[in-house]
């Protein structure tokens, strides 16, 4: 089953989210930062700062909650597809 949001990058799907500057900043630079890591302890460690910045912005109130759960997907997602680019952890 293809949809075209699944073959949408990260930031293409960020992008159909209706978000303030203020948090959209925020987020662009997350993804950055996902797509510089190096290694894979860097990715995890990019994976738990995205879900900790998520969190706030749930428990802060200041997205929408389905936008929120979209963001965790989106998030989790492009750690997912980081993480398969590496070998296995032994």
């Amino acid at each position: 089953m293809n949809t075209d949001t699944e073959e949408l990058t990260p930031q293409l799907k960020l992008d159909q989210i209706k978000l303030h500057k203020n948090i959209r900043t925020p987020l662009d630079r997350l993804l950055r930062s996902l797509e510089a890591a190096n290694t894979r302890e860097e990715v995890e460690s990019e994976g738990e700062v995205q879900i900790s910045f998520i969190h706030d912005l749930e428990s802060d109130k200041r997205v929408r909650k389905g936008d929120i759960e979209t963001l965790y997907i989106i998030f989790d997602d492009a750690v997912q597809a980081r993480l398969e680019g590496f070998a296995p952890k032994a």
